[in-house]
């Protein structure tokens, strides 16, 4: 038998050694998670961190009759309210200068499931993780919510969110009731055939129209799906989607667009969630897995160029692996979402998402080619991800980024944080915005405000309808956030 001594001796050991020294080391570092919201001085920040301010307080929602005091003093003081959540939001919607934050983390019942027509009603400060843990074992699961369960009900709805499911429509749809504080203090139950439409300036509304106390959500029946992923060029995608449309054997379904160098704009991966008929009464809620090998990987492809490409090569590999898998719908709508975090000095990561109609897809994306940079090792604006998915056609809120059946590509962008970086970004952002407004397209809101105002115009021109209700439904304008000040006001 040969000894260690020996052993050590032979080039592949010592190699051997080497890699398992490396992979323990990585795989010891810990996850480092980007800092934001409320520090010591006062100064809040979202998301990104580009748009600190210093407020007067924090105040953590303990029970209705408090907020409601809280809102009536703001109307008697000239004070100004935000409503924060998660703050995963990027462009300023949680805080307000020298205003009082309230912070509805704590705001998180659920207060009633009814197994029986399949809804349940909780509080607006729960997440979407609190609401999964509460019906899995009825067998019920979310019509419509995000990718991940991370995000707060209040928050989602009032960025109208949307996920991967393409049969009930937006989020917003699926409310059946509301408990709203007004901006005036007063405590409303509301419906969806309520004449006073609330929901249609709540939801989508940015926190600017009250507090969402509770709401009263749809639920489904925790399918089981059969996985299924292809490799497609991008000119056959829009094809493909429709196909998925008329043939109704799809539940959910999202995609991703190559940007790596070699095939750039040019190749995708999808992935659908297909009905088998069954459903899922036992299996419990998946926890995060492979978050560490997916961040080194994520790392990798962050470096650009050669290494952008074995990034899209080792995803391809991933997605077809799990082809044919099985997985029910809550763990479908609770994707990972640690592996993302960015926390380099000197840079920052952040989204945009712009929604194109179906039928202008492949016309859109040849044009994005000409915009963009194929290889940007080199550049300091870089595009990490491009994830496709789907957004029908919305008639339930005011400020409404589809007007008709669009197809969303929500963009990962990285930026360094010097003043002529951040400009570089936004000139490109904002030719990319009006690249998608020509194509019959808009631009989503909850992120940082690269945009100009015209642009917000013309995205949404019902903008001067939510002024206008804004100011008759808050006369004092007491919620108010850095978004309405830019955009709105």
């Amino acid at each position: 038998m040969q000894t260690i001594t020996e052993l050590s001796k032979k080039p592949w050991f010592l190699g051997s050694l080497v890699f398992v020294f490396v992979v323990v080391v990585l795989w010891s570092i810990p996850i480092e998670k980007r800092k934001y919201g409320l520090t010591k001085s006062n100064l809040a920040t979202d998301y990104t961190g580009l748009l600190p301010e210093r407020v007067e307080r924090v105040v953590k929602a303990k029970n209705r009759t408090d907020l409601q005091k809280i809102v009536m003093e703001a109307n008697e003081k000239g004070q100004q309210i935000s409503v924060a959540g998660l703050q995963h939001s990027q462009g300023g919607h949680t805080y307000f200068k020298d205003g009082v934050v309230l912070d509805m983390r704590t705001f998180n019942d659920v207060l009633e499931i009814d197994e029986q027509n399949k809804t349940i009603r909780v509080e607006g400060g729960a997440t979407w993780d609190h609401v999964q843990e509460a019906i899995t074992p009825y067998g019920l699961a979310l019509k419509v919510t995000q990718s991940q369960s991370i995000f707060s009900i209040g928050g989602s709805l009032s960025v109208n969110a949307h996920g991967r499911d393409i049969r009930f429509g937006p989020m917003s749809g699926t409310v059946k009731e509301m408990t709203l504080l007004t901006p005036t203090g007063e405590i409303k139950k509301v419906t969806r055939d309520s004449s006073d439409e609330w929901m249609k300036y709540v939801f989508g509304g940015y926190g600017l129209f009250g507090v969402i106390l509770d709401v009263t959500l749809e639920l489904t029946e925790n399918e089981v799906y059969t996985i299924q992923t292809e490799e497609l060029k991008t000119e056959e995608y829009e094809s493909y989607f429709n196909n998925l449309l008329d043939h109704k054997n799809t539940a959910m379904h999202y995609a991703r667009v190559s940007v790596a160098p070699s095939t750039f704009l040019d190749e995708m991966y999808v992935i659908d969630y297909n009905y088998t008929g069954k459903q899922d009464q036992n299996s419990p809620l998946k926890e995060e897995q492979g978050v560490r090998l997916s961040k080194l990987a994520l790392d990798l492809g962050r470096q650009g160029g050669f290494l952008e490409n074995v990034f899209w090569e080792t995803q391809k590999l991933y997605i077809d692996s799990i082809d044919g898998n099985m997985i029910n719908r809550n763990n479908a709508m609770r994707s990972e979402s640690t592996f993302m975090e960015f926390t380099k000095p000197g840079r920052v990561e952040v989204l945009q998402e712009f929604f194109i109609p179906v039928h202008s897809y492949e016309e859109y994306i040849n044009d994005v080619k000409q915009l963009l940079r194929p290889n940007d090792k080199n550049e300091d604006f870089k595009v990490h991800n491009i994830t496709v998915r789907y957004a029908a056609k919305d008639n339930h809120t005011s400020l409404n980024y589809a007007k008709e059946d669009m197809l969303g590509l929500v963009i990962l962008i990285q930026h360094g944080l010097k003043e002529n970086e951040i400009a570089n970004a936004e000139a490109i952002i904002q030719d990319w915005t009006n690249l998608t407004l020509n194509h019959g397209g808009t631009y989503y809101l909850p992120y940082y405000r690269y945009q100009t105002k015209e642009q917000f115009m013309r995205s949404y021109p019902e903008w001067k309808r939510f002024q206008k209700e804004k100011l008759r439904r808050d006369p004092n304008e007491v919620f108010r956030n850095l978004f309405y000040d830019y955009y709105i006001k």
